[in-house]
């Protein structure tokens, strides 16, 4: 059932919602974006049903990674909104979520590497590395936990970046056993479920990045 499910179904919504609010308030733009919209899905629904082998597990994959994207966004908007330049940052940018970055953008690399070769001999080592990476990483985002002077009850702003940080914290935590399971129940049979590791540890690795530029450096 779950493996079956498709993200058309709240795309189409979505797209009637703006297409009969343009309709009701004459936003011309707005007509012209569900027609466009609507050749989209029309598309994507001809495409899953003629390959409905191709679009298995993997939509309930995005699907779910656009449920993250809402929200981490909604805790990054909140961070941004509360942010009066007053209270200042967790940690300094330049000091251990900069090297967090070193770590999980070269794990992101070292995975990408291990997805290219998999199958192959060693591209088993390559999973090691990413997992090493991304162990390390969870040790530096633990001693900035320890280290840091304020709290989730401190204030506003501080409680945000602390419940967004530590959602981030959490997956990277279920990337690094993802690959942990992936490595020891066997790296080189399942090429779909090594795919799905991969593409979810590059999810984790690219909400890092905002993480990092909107709560630690801005």
């Amino acid at each position: 059932m779950w493996g079956m499910m498709s993200w058309l179904p709240v795309y189409n919504s979505w797209v009637v919602m703006v297409g009969i609010v343009s309709l009701f308030l004459w936003k011309l733009w707005g007509v012209f974006f569900f027609l466009g919209a609507l050749i989209f899905s029309a598309y994507f629904l001809v495409w899953e049903v003629f390959f409905p082998h191709l679009s298995r597990y993997a939509m309930a994959f995005w699907l779910f990674i656009v449920s993250e994207v809402a929200i981490f966004g909604s805790l990054l908007l909140t961070v941004l909104w509360n942010d009066d330049g007053g209270e200042g940052a967790l940690s300094d940018s330049l000091e251990l979520p900069f090297l967090g970055c070193f770590l999980l953008l070269t794990s992101s690399l070292t995975a990408t590497v291990y997805h290219h070769c998999f199958g192959l001999p060693y591209s088993w080592v390559f999973l090691l590395i990413s997992i090493f990476l991304g162990f390390g990483f969870v040790c530096l985002q633990l001693w900035e936990f320890f280290d840091c002077e304020c709290d989730v009850l401190y204030c506003t702003y501080f409680g945000a970046a602390f419940c967004t940080v530590g959602l981030h914290f959490s997956h990277v935590v279920a990337g690094v056993g993802a690959m942990t399971v992936l490595l020891v129940s066997g790296w080189d049979t399942n090429h779909f479920y090594a795919s799905v590791v991969v593409w979810y540890w590059h999810s984790v690795d690219y909400v890092w990045l905002w993480v990092y530029l909107l709560i630690y450096y801005v």
